[in-house]
């Protein structure tokens, strides 16, 4: 596909640049009848590679301060798969001419093809600021942020271009994951229906599942991967088995997902897979049974997963969550240091130590953890935020406030790091600062109800009635279900000699438990899906 486009974009380029060529004495040299420039030009079009070697070989000697035949032979080079001497063809060419937007378009979409994504775009940014006109350089600029996954910027110069996008299924696939990146679903239903309808190898179409399931086609997500399935029913794909439990896990279907991850772990045979228990499987297994609330399940098969694979961190991090989950802090700690052993520079298990540590309510074990992360130059508000919430239980607010200000001025504005010195401020008796904090913890993450709840909280100890409803008010519309929240409006609005809205919110309440540990232990990390060895185009 991709020889193709250069084949176009050069030919395209050829024209282009003897029409624009400027006027003086170069550009008479360009149409004067056999000339070695002229003559490599036709070469070239005529895909006489090497008479254009020759030809734009003496142009250059020839004219060695003429950008235009620099910017050609980088193009022939191109073409002759000699990708290093194009560029410097290139490079030459705007060292000579700063001005020619030719030698950048090519440059950058020779960065391109070498998936130099940051060199590409600086060239085909030059481009478009000498030309804002040139389809081309906008069209490719659009391909290059495609690749880099800057969506918003990648539409826009694809529009911008006006050029007909690709049908290829690798280039739906790259614009679907765009749009539902973006929320822009209806595109991403477009594009998934020609994927549809495409030609697709196996590895396109587990990507096509996948991308399904994002969009909650879970039903056509799974009949496409059973479909794979089937067609290996003379000899059972791995991959093909363990994507089929895959997506029933990720798409809520976990008894079948437990059931299917049991076919591979139990058939043993070189059919199935080279180990008769593959990490992977029992993984799926084991968070489908947390799921389904089978704990003693789900701590088993994840058991297995991290003593298959013990060099893998994310067995680990699923076995211990689990424990830590079912209130088994003393089991989380032996099972993560058993993953440390495995994994003594694991950043992640670091951090899940000091948070076991801290469930357990070993506090000092805890910080020294936690201060450990910190002094190495931790680039996460992670390791802070713990440092903080053991500073907070052991009863030195004051000094988790300031422990988050100084990550704060290393890490710059975080929405967690705002959050919890919030937290933290106001346990030191310090409302009017906790104020602060928490308004800046909101603007940065304003789909936060938590944040809103505290904001509110603060507000209204401080007598800001009006201003504290208004944030409860948006706590409530984020989390319908808190009733800590309707227990505290029932409360503001008879304070503000509301006795209606005090009555609607004044019914039994239950406090919330607050999570001390979520935010540093997480989700399951689901595995990855499994694609066959063939290469993803056709």
């Amino acid at each position: 596909m991709k020889s193709l486009q250069i084949l176009v974009f050069c030919i395209c380029s050829c024209v282009v640049s003897v029409r624009a060529s400027s006027p003086g004495k170069a550009a008479d040299q360009v149409r004067r009848p056999g000339d070695a420039f002229q003559r490599g030009l036709t070469a070239l079009r005529e895909n006489r590679l090497e008479d254009a070697l020759v030809e734009l070989s003496a142009a250059e000697r020839e004219h060695p301060d003429d950008a235009r035949v620099r910017n050609f032979r980088g193009i022939l080079l191109a073409r002759m798969g000699k990708n290093a001497e194009a560029a410097s063809e290139y490079q030459e060419a705007n060292r000579l001419d700063p001005l020619l937007e030719d030698a950048y378009r090519n440059l950058g979409f020779l960065r391109w093809t070498e998936h130099q994504l940051a060199s590409a775009r600086e060239a085909l940014g030059r481009a478009v600021t000498l030309s804002p006109d040139d389809a081309f350089a906008h069209y490719y600029l659009g391909r290059v942020e495609l690749d880099a996954e800057r969506y918003e910027t990648a539409f826009h110069e694809l529009e911008v271009s006006h050029q007909a996008l690709p049908a290829d299924p690798a280039f739906l696939i790259q614009a679907t994951t765009g749009y539902i990146s973006l929320g822009r679903l209806d595109k991403a239903r477009k594009s998934l229906d020609q994927l549809a309808r495409a030609s697709l190898s196996d590895a396109q179409s587990i990507q096509l599942a996948s991308l399904l399931l994002s969009v909650h086609e879970n039903n056509s997500a799974i009949s496409l991967i059973e479909k794979l399935n089937s067609g290996h029913s003379r000899a059972p794909a791995a991959w093909a088995q363990f994507d089929l439990a895959l997506a029933y896990l990720l798409a809520g279907n976990y008894g079948k997902a437990v059931a299917q991850a049991l076919i591979i772990t139990e058939t043993p045979g070189p059919s199935v897979s080279r180990s008769p228990r593959p990490a992977p499987a029992w993984s799926v297994m084991g968070i489908a049974y947390a799921h389904l609330k089978q704990g003693d399940r789900s701590v088993n098969a994840l058991s297995q997963a991290a003593n298959l694979a013990p060099d893998q961190e994310q067995h680990w991090l699923n076995l211990t969550r689990e424990l830590m989950e079912l209130n088994r802090p003393p089991d989380a700690i032996k099972a993560v240091q058993s993953g440390l052993a495995a994994n003594p520079k694991s950043y992640a298990l670091h951090l899940r130590l000091g948070a076991a540590y801290l469930a357990a309510g070993r506090y000092a074990e805890a910080e020294s953890v936690f201060r450990d992360l910190v002094a190495a130059g931790d680039p996460l508000p992670t390791g802070y935020i713990g440092l903080a919430q053991v500073l907070m239980r052991t009863g030195r607010a004051e000094e988790a406030a300031a422990e988050l200000g100084d990550a704060e001025k290393k890490l710059g504005s975080q929405f967690l790091i705002s959050y919890f010195r919030g937290l933290a401020l106001d346990r030191a008796g310090k409302p009017s600062e906790a104020l602060l904090a928490f308004r800046k913890a909101v603007q940065l993450n304003s789909t936060s109800a938590e944040a809103h709840l505290n904001l509110g909280k603060v507000e209204l100890a401080q007598g800001q009635v009006n201003e504290g409803i208004a944030e409860l008010q948006q706590a409530l519309g984020l989390n319908p279900d808190d009733r800590q929240v309707t227990r505290l409006l029932s409360q503001a609005y008879r304070r503000a000699g509301d006795a209606k809205n005090a009555a609607k919110f004044a019914e039994a309440f239950t406090e919330a438990p607050a999570s001390n540990t979520a935010e540093i232990v997480g989700d399951f990390i689901v595995p990855e899906w499994q694609a066959p060895a063939e290469s993803a185009e056709r």
